[in-house]
């Protein structure tokens, strides 16, 4: 990671399916999060003998989530109706394991020369959220199934 502070305008969320189609969402809030997100992607396992200690291990497969918010206005209907998986001639990314649409997605920001990238395989639309006010906006949560890179940095390995 760079030591360059990223902020709301430097981003920009890209989701793409197994037939080429793309669509990227104007993220005019800034508002992404990433959560569930632990090392190897798999959940810690402690096992105790008599109240101590005895062993660390990975368990079962950790699903991380990603979610992340448009001012209601700024998406196009291309973001959403990829993210359903509605695009004609969408293929999705886990059609080799299923029928549940999903795509791989990248959140890449820029400032001057700092590039940084989060990139991961097939995400799984969870919700739509659209939430009325001043400003309305709309929120997308996806859960990842696949694996995940940070800056060229395996994270999750593996679906």
């Amino acid at each position: 990671m760079s030591n360059i502070p990223a902020n709301f305008c430097d981003g920009v969320f890209t989701i793409t399916d197994d037939n080429s189609n793309s669509a990227t969402l104007l993220m005019s809030q800034g508002d992404l999060s990433f959560s569930n997100l632990v090392p190897d992607g798999r959940e810690l396992v402690v096992s105790q003998s008599r109240g101590a200690t005895v062993g660390v291990r990975k368990g079962a497969r950790a699903y991380p989530t990603i979610s992340v918010s448009a001012i209601l206005a700024g998406p196009s209907a291309a973001f959403q109706v990829l993210a359903l998986g509605e695009t004609a001639g969408f293929t999705s990314t886990t059609v080799d394991i299923g029928d549940y649409a999903a795509n791989d997605f990248d959140f890449s920001f820029d400032y001057g020369a700092e590039t940084r990238s989060i990139t991961g395989d097939d995400a799984v639309l969870t919700s739509i959220e659209v939430t009325e006010g001043e400003t309305s906006t709309i929120s997308f949560s996806f859960q990842i199934v696949g694996p995940v890179v940070f800056d060229s940095e395996t994270v999750v390995s593996s679906r």
